[in-house]
C-alpha cells in the first residue's frame, strides 16, 4: 500500500516553527505554558514516529526490521501519550481549580500506563502489531485498543470541559472544543482512507488553534517596555495562591510619568519607562517583571532574602538616577514591597492593596519606600468591607443624615444648618464619611448616594415646615464627581419642585478645589442653581491653594474658611494675623464669612474679635441626628439659644 506522507511533513514543519516561536518568547512558568510544551513536545514526537515509521514500511525490507519495530514501537507509545497529555493540558487551563488530589491524578494516569504496558510488552505478545521475517507490517488483534483509549480521554476532555466551563470561561472552552473537533475530523477522514496520514496534520493544526488563542507568549507581553502584562500577572499569582506557593512582590511607580509626556512628549515617557523595565529585570534577575498599568511595574520574588536583595538594588538604581539628573530632570518612584503575597488570596485583591498603598503615600521629587505591614493590610481589608457594603446600603437606602447647626452671633441664635452624610456598617460601627463618600468617588456611586440624601433632606423639610421658621438655609455639599456630572444639577432641582420647597431653603457648598477648575460644566450647573434661587457656599476656603481668580468668577455669597485655619492662632500672632487678614479681605469684597471647626472659647472669642459672626463647629454643636436636630431647635426656640451654646 503506497501512503500519502505529504500531510505529515507538512504537519511536522508547521509544529516546529510553532516550537520555535514559543521557546523564543520571554514566558512565566506557568503550569499551563509547560502543559503545552509537553502536550506539543509529544504531538511532533508523534508526527516524527509515524513518517520514520512510514518510510520503514514502504522501503526499509527485512534488512531494517529491527528498526521499523523499533520506530512503530515509539510511534505506539506516543499516540498512548498524546491523548494523555492533551487532558493534562486540558486541566491546567483552569483558572480557578483547588489543587487536585495525589488520588485523583493517579487515577488519571493508570489506562495511560496500562495501555503502555502493552505498547512495551508487544514485542513479545503483538496484540497491537505484528513485524514477519520479511519486515511486513500487520496490525494485531487488539490494534483498536489505542483508539479507544484515545476515545477515552478525548470524552474525559470533553465532559470535563463542559463541567468546568466557569472555571476555564468561554475563550479556553471554544479552544478546547475546536481542537477536539479538527484533530477528530482528521482522525475519521484517516480511518476512511487508510493511506491517507491526515491525524498528525489535524493534530497540527489544533495546537496551532490552542497556541493562538490561549498559549501565545506574545499576548501576555507588553508591546512597549517587553515585559509581561497584567493579564499574565493575574494567572501567574491565581496559579501560585492555588497551588499554595509563597511569594513576595515588589512594585514600581513612576508617578510622575504624566507630567513627562505632558511636558517632554511621550516619546521622553516611553523612554523612562523602557529604562525602568530593564533596570527591574536587571535588579532582578527575573523573568517575572510585569507593566500592571501605564505606570506601574511588579516584580514577584519567591524567597525572603531574594526580596530584600532585588528591593536594595531597585532603590539604588532609582536613587542614583534622581542624583545624577538633579532636581529639574528627577526620575522619583514609589517603590511599595508587599510579604506573603499568596494570604490576599485572588490576584485582583492583591492589586487594590497594592493600589491603597501607593495611594497613602504622599508623592515627593524623591525615590520613596513603602513595606506593607499588619496595620495598613488591615485598614485594606477595613476599605474592602466597606466597598462591598457600599452596594447594599445604596440598594436599602441605609445612609442618614446629620446636621450641624450654624450658630450666628448677630442672631443670637442658630440660623442654617449643613447636611452631612453618615454611614453605620452592622458589625463594624459608624463609618468615617471621608472613607465611604472617597470609595463611592472612586467607583461612580457618589451621585447616587447625593440623590438619596437629597431627598431625604428634602422629605425632613417637607415633614416638617417649622423647621424653615428660624433657618435661613440648609446647606448641602456637592462633590465633583456629582456636581460635574452631565443633568445632575437639573436633578437636584426637580427633587425640590417635586418636594414643592422654596429653593431658598437650600445653600449649596462646593469645595475651593472644585471651584479652582473652572470649566464649562461647573459653570452650567452653577447658572442652573443660580437662575433657580438657590444659594451658593464655597466650602473649605484655604485648604487647598485656590486661585482667586478664577474663585471669585462664581456667584457664591458665603465663604467658609476651612478648619485647618485656625490650628494655632491662640498661640501664634502670625497664624492669627493672617487669619484676620483673611476674614478682612473677604468681608471686604462683600462674603458672608463663617469659621469652620470653633472648638474653644478663645478660638470663638478671637474670630468674633475680628468681625466673624457666622459659627460652626463643636463648640455650639456637633452634628445631630433628625430626631436630635428638631429637640434641640425647639428647645432653643422655647428657652433661649444661649442656654445651648454646649449641646
Amino acid at each position: 500500500m503506497d501512503y500519502n506522507m505529504d500531510f505529515l511533513i507538512a504537519a511536522l514543519i508547521f509544529l516546529l516553527l510553532i516550537l520555535y516561536h514559543f521557546l523564543r518568547q520571554r514566558k512565566a512558568g506557568q503550569a499551563n505554558s509547560r502543559a503545552f510544551l509537553f502536550f506539543m513536545a509529544v504531538g511532533i514526537a508523534d508526527i516524527l514516529f509515524d513518517l520514520i515509521s512510514t518510510i520503514l514500511i514502504l522501503w526499509g525490507g527485512p534488512h531494517l526490521r529491527s528498526a521499523t519495530e523499533l520506530s512503530l514501537l515509539l510511534l505506539y507509545l506516543m499516540q498512548v501519550l498524546l491523548p494523555f497529555t492533551l487532558f493534562l493540558y486540558t486541566q491546567s487551563l483552569r483558572r480557578t481549580a483547588r489543587r487536585v488530589r495525589p488520588a485523583v491524578k493517579t487515577a488519571w494516569a493508570v489506562p495511560a500506563v496500562l495501555m503502555a504496558l502493552m505498547v512495551l510488552g508487544n514485542h513479545w505478545s503483538g496484540l497491537l502489531f505484528r513485524m514477519d521475517t520479511q519486515g511486513i507490517y500487520s496490525r494485531g488483534p487488539l490494534y483498536l485498543a489505542t483508539y479507544l483509549h484515545a476515545l477515552f480521554y478525548v470524552l474525559l476532555c470533553a465532559l470535563s470541559s463542559i463541567l468546568r466551563y466557569r472555571e476555564l470561561g468561554p475563550k479556553r472552552f471554544a479552544s478546547i472544543w475546536e481542537f477536539l473537533i479538527i484533530a477528530g475530523t482528521c482522525v475519521a477522514i484517516q480511518a476512511a482512507f487508510n493511506n491517507l496520514l491526515v491525524t498528525g496534520f489535524g493534530i497540527s493544526l489544533g495546537i496551532a488553534v490552542l497556541f493562538l488563542t490561549i498559549n501565545n507568549p506574545y499576548q501576555y507581553t507588553d508591546n512597549l517596555t517587553g515585559v509581561l502584562d497584567v493579564q499574565c500577572f493575574r494567572e501567574i499569582v491565581q496559579e501560585k495562591i492555588v497551588r499554595g506557593k509563597k511569594f513576595h512582590l515588589l512594585s514600581v511607580d513612576l508617578h510622575q510619568i504624566k507630567q513627562v509626556n505632558m511636558v517632554l512628549g511621550t516619546g521622553a515617557g516611553n523612554q523612562m519607562l523602557m529604562q525602568a523595565a530593564q533596570a527591574l529585570q536587571e535588579a532582578s534577575f527575573s523573568d517575572l517583571v510585569f507593566r500592571v498599568t501605564g505606570k506601574r511595574f511588579l516584580v514577584i520574588l519567591h524567597t525572603l532574602e531574594e526580596y530584600m536583595a532585588v528591593r536594595s538594588r531597585i532603590q539604588q538604581y532609582f536613587s542614583a538616577i534622581s542624583e545624577q539628573r538633579g532636581a529639574e530632570d528627577a526620575f522619583p518612584v514609589v517603590i511599595c514591597g508587599v510579604f506573603d503575597g499568596e494570604l490576599l488570596g485572588e490576584s485582583d485583591v492583591l492589586l487594590a492593596y497594592l493600589e491603597y498603598l501607593i495611594s497613602s503615600v504622599p508623592r515627593s521629587a524623591e525615590t520613596t519606600l513603602i513595606q506593607g505591614d499588619e496595620k495598613t493590610l488591615r485598614g485594606f481589608r477595613y476599605t474592602q468591607e466597606i466597598e462591598r457594603f457600599l452596594d447594599t446600603a445604596l440598594e436599602q437606602d441605609l445612609f442618614e443624615v446629620y446636621y450641624q447647626p450654624v450658630y450666628s452671633t448677630e442672631a443670637g441664635g442658630y440660623v442654617s444648618l449643613e447636611a452631612l452624610s453618615r454611614l453605620r456598617h452592622p458589625n463594624l460601627g459608624a463609618v468615617p464619611p471621608e472613607v465611604f463618600i472617597g470609595i463611592a468617588e472612586k467607583n461612580n456611586r457618589i451621585a447616587k448616594i447625593g440623590l438619596l440624601q437629597f431627598r431625604r433632606i428634602c422629605r425632613f423639610i417637607k415633614e416638617h415646615p417649622s423647621l424653615m421658621t428660624g433657618i435661613r438655609n440648609v446647606k448641602f455639599n456637592l462633590s465633583p464627581a456629582e456636581l460635574l456630572k452631565s443633568g445632575y444639577s437639573r436633578d437636584l432641582i426637580g427633587l425640590i419642585r417635586e418636594y414643592e420647597l422654596s429653593p431658598s431653603y437650600f445653600q449649596f457648598e462646593i469645595t475651593e478645589t472644585v471651584a479652582t477648575r473652572y470649566s464649562e460644566d461647573l459653570y452650567r450647573a452653577v447658572t442652573e442653581f443660580t437662575q433657580a434661587g438657590i444659594g451658593l457656599c464655597l466650602d473649605d476656603f484655604g485648604s487647598g491653594y485656590a486661585n482667586l481668580n478664577t474663585v471669585l468668577q462664581l456667584p457664591f455669597s458665603e465663604i467658609k474658611l476651612d478648619k485647618s485655619l485656625l490650628s494655632g492662632i491662640c498661640d501664634t500672632p502670625k497664624i492669627a494675623s493672617f487669619y484676620r487678614s483673611i476674614v478682612s479681605v473677604l468681608q471686604d469684597m462683600g462674603y458672608q464669612i463663617v469659621s469652620e471647626g470653633v472648638e474653644t472659647k478663645q478660638e470663638l472669642d478671637l474670630v468674633c474679635r475680628w468681625g466673624v459672626t457666622m459659627i460652626q463647629g463643636y463648640y455650639f454643636s456637633k452634628p445631630l441626628s433628625e430626631a436630635e436636630i428638631l429637640h434641640s431647635l425647639h428647645f432653643a426656640q422655647s428657652s433661649g439659644v444661649r442656654e445651648l451654646q454646649r449641646t
